[in-house]
């Protein structure tokens, strides 16, 4: 498994493309929205010098007209009360503006980086992504991060009214000195650097604490949702749970807390520095007024000038301290983006040529139509573990041939399960279907072929038709097809039952919707697999009886019998009255093959196998 987590540099630029990729409309404007209000202080202030001027002017004359004549003949005076009331009218009227832009900007942000993550998940070809601790973590994150991409757009925007307010401010004043805004900058940056460096600290430790934020949430899980409440009730977990929740809060919030309180206090120190900073510019101009070199206008517009320099430097630190969190809140969205599949997809078989599976010298001459399953030397570790789930296992299944697989909890069985359906390939040797290594084929055109229910089988919140026709879409439309598969589910009397038939939504989540039973929904499932016998090659049952009742039981394994005489069947089950079923059986022990036989070969035997049935038909007679 292969991913790459991009520094803060790449994570920014990579953020700043996917804001404009999401909406460029949306950025532009408010690009174009923030450089007017931006440019609109400085203009503010040099409007308020003239009026400042002309009026100290005029009243040093003593004149004693009144206001309409003096605004009549002072055309400066009047253009630039004119002036600062239509910049007034024109800024307020771009910030409502610019707030209906900055929505539009994060909502579209959100759906597209949060489409972006759910595609990649759903699409990714293997299932390491929910079973890998580290790549669970940088799930976690990158769900995390959509937020972050939202916060993105807010900062962005905040940050260019800072950098359009500062650059206008910032030269004017070069005109009181060219020291001024020098000295403003340069007593600012170790504010800047301060606030970036506890920024990083506080990811660093974020970034550390993601497996705890998901154990936590796990928790939350048990404490919010439906499927705990009745054992969670009844066994009065509760406190025990809430503990369980808040020692990892406090646990997460301590070491955060310690890192904000020790950049506090550096940053307090920092912006003490900065203070002084603006107090000698200040007071240059202040002297300069009373020496009469400055006009009051100017004191004005220099005192503006140097707070709005203040100001705009502090939108700059606190939105570029917010871009570089978010920026690193957001590199691992990119880092689950970048993230590849260790699956290979081939080609579609040519059968009319089809290859021979080379990489254990397997030699066969099967006609198309024919399903061998060729298992050898076939070894597999879960990503992120040492330890071996399935360790040099060989075995063949002949077309048309039913084999169970038997073992304890931990054998090997669902793995192996695993393997055959392509959600991961073996570390070590291969597996082969008709002498095609899985490897060499087209990953969509092998799962085509092969019909599975899975022991934790999906329970979807949609109708009891989608239920069963996701099974071959195709189908989805067709009642007749979903209604066959249902009635060799056994699920008639259930259709016939529900308020609205097929089209009756199943999940008391959804409005007008019907829960089924364990039972019921594990015949939904294996309805769904029935469905797509029409083009499977290979069936793979993992407990497929599991929650049935004897007699539904039965029925189930006479119609799996009806079905191996035509189709190639693999059956992972705990029940061993399914063996019986079965042409051969191979039992599993610690990742490895221990017996393989008929029946009645393994009962001869008196091995492990024979322990196990012998084990269980003693817990049916007694």
């Amino acid at each position: 498994m292969s991913y790459s987590s991009p520094r803060f540099l790449q994570a920014f630029i990579h953020s700043i493309k996917l804001l404009i990729e999401a909406a460029p409309f949306e950025f532009g404007s408010v690009t174009l929205l923030n450089l007017v209000l931006g440019a609109g202080p400085a203009i503010t202030l040099f409007l308020s010098k003239i009026v400042i001027d002309e009026v100290t002017e005029f009243l040093d004359q003593n004149n004693t007209e009144g206001f309409l004549t003096i605004i009549s003949y002072q055309s400066n005076l009047f253009w630039a009360v004119i002036g600062l009331i239509v910049l007034n009218f024109i800024l307020d009227s771009i910030e409502t503006v610019t707030g209906f832009a900055l929505s539009s900007l994060r909502d579209r942000v959100q759906g597209s980086v949060q489409g972006r993550i759910l595609h990649k998940i759903a699409t990714f070809d293997d299932i390491a992504l929910f079973e890998s601790p580290e790549l669970l973590n940088i799930v976690q994150l990158a769900e995390q991060g959509v937020s972050q991409m939202q916060r993105l757009a807010s900062v962005t925007g905040n940050l260019l009214t800072g950098v359009f307010t500062f650059i206008p401010v910032f030269l004017i004043s070069a005109s009181i000195g060219w020291w001024i805004p020098l000295v403003l900058f340069l007593l600012t940056v170790p504010s800047i650097y301060t606030q970036l460096h506890y920024e990083e600290r506080s990811w660093s430790v974020e970034s550390a604490q993601a497996g705890v934020v998901r154990e936590m949430n796990l928790y939350t899980k048990v404490l919010s949702e439906e499927s705990y409440a009745k054992e969670l009730r009844l066994f009065k977990l509760q406190s025990l749970l809430l503990e369980r929740w808040k020692a990892l809060f406090w646990s997460a919030f301590t070491q955060m807390r310690q890192v904000r309180k020790q950049g506090l206090v550096v940053i307090l120190a920092c912006s003490m520095l900065s203070g002084l900073g603006i107090a000698i510019p200040y007071f240059f101009v202040l002297k300069g007024v009373l020496d009469r070199t400055y006009t009051l206008g100017d004191l004005a517009l220099y005192t503006g000038l140097i707070f709005e320099i203040r100001r705009s430097l502090f939108i700059l630190i606190g939105n570029t301290a917010d871009i570089y969190d978010v920026a690193l809140s957001t590199a691992p969205i990119f880092a689950l983006l970048n993230l590849q599949s260790k699956l290979q997809s081939g080609s579609r078989p040519n059968f009319a040529n089809f290859a021979i599976c080379q990489k254990n010298e397997i030699s066969t001459n099967l006609h198309a139509g024919s399903s061998v399953i060729s298992v050898q030397n076939v070894s597999f570790a879960y990503p992120g573990s040492e330890k071996k789930a399935l360790s040099n296992i060989t075995f063949n299944i002949q077309a048309g041939e039913t084999v169970a697989l038997i073992g304890e909890n931990g054998a090997g069985k669902t793995t192996l399960a695993k393997l055959l359906c392509r959600l991961y390939d073996p570390v070590t040797g291969s597996i082969c279907w008709n002498g095609n290594d899985l490897q060499s084929l087209d990953l969509d055109y092998w799962r085509e072929c092969i019909a599975v229910v899975m022991q934790d089988f999906a329970r979807f919140p949609v109708t009891l038709r989608e239920n069963i026709g996701f099974g071959l879409l195709s189908k989805l439309d067709d009642d007749n097809a979903i209604i066959d598969a249902a009635i060799q589910a056994g699920l008639a009397l259930v259709v016939n039952r529900l308020p609205q038939g097929l089209d009756t939504p199943l999940g008391k989540q959804l409005e007008g919707g019907v829960d089924l039973s364990g039972g019921q929904w594990q015949r939904v499932a294996l309805a769904r697999a029935f469905i797509r016998l029409s083009q499977a090659k290979l069936l793979i049952f993992d407990e497929p009886t599991a929650a049935l009742d004897p007699k539904i039981e039965y029925e189930v394994y006479q119609m799996l019998q009806d079905m191996a005489k035509q189709k190639t069947t693999v059956i992972i089950s705990h029940r061993l009255a399914l063996t019986k079923f079965a042409n051969r059986l191979l039992v599993l022990e610690n990742g490895s093959i221990l017996e393989s036989g008929t029946h009645k070969e393994l009962m001869d035997l008196k091995g492990r196998y024979y322990e196990m049935f012998s084990r269980q038909a003693n817990s049916y007679i007694g």
